[in-house]
């Protein structure tokens, strides 16, 4: 009986031990995909990070070049021949209230008067 008893005893040790070191081979598991989800999420923050500012850059750079663009046509009309002739008022307001409405002439003189659109 007693040597039975040691072998009971024995077993119910080993399967002990194992399931203590199947229970810390699964943590550990764990740990490291919760750790590579980690780094998964935080490589994609970065990323996402990135594209914002690229895209911010990208639009940014597009408004100057509008705005660019739009004082170059201004000058070229203020230059061009017959420029300095009467305008109707009307044509003379819509004219100016469309281009106080562009960043580049909200800091204009004659826009600074005109309420944001």
């Amino acid at each position: 009986m007693s040597g039975q008893r040691s072998t009971l005893i024995a077993v119910a040790v080993a399967l002990l031990f194992g399931l203590l070191l199947l229970t810390k081979c699964n943590e550990a598991r764990t740990a490291g995909a919760e750790a590579r989800l980690g780094n998964a999420v935080a490589g994609a923050a970065v990323e996402s990070g990135q594209d914002a500012v690229q895209a911010a850059g990208a639009v940014s750079a597009s408004e100057t070049a509008y705005d660019s663009i739009g004082r170059q046509n201004d000058a070229e009309i203020r230059s061009a021949a017959g420029a300095g002739e009467a305008v109707p008022a009307a044509v003379d307001a819509a004219t100016r209230a469309g281009l106080c409405r562009r960043a580049a002439y909200r800091g204009d003189p004659k826009c600074v008067q005109r309420a944001a659109p």
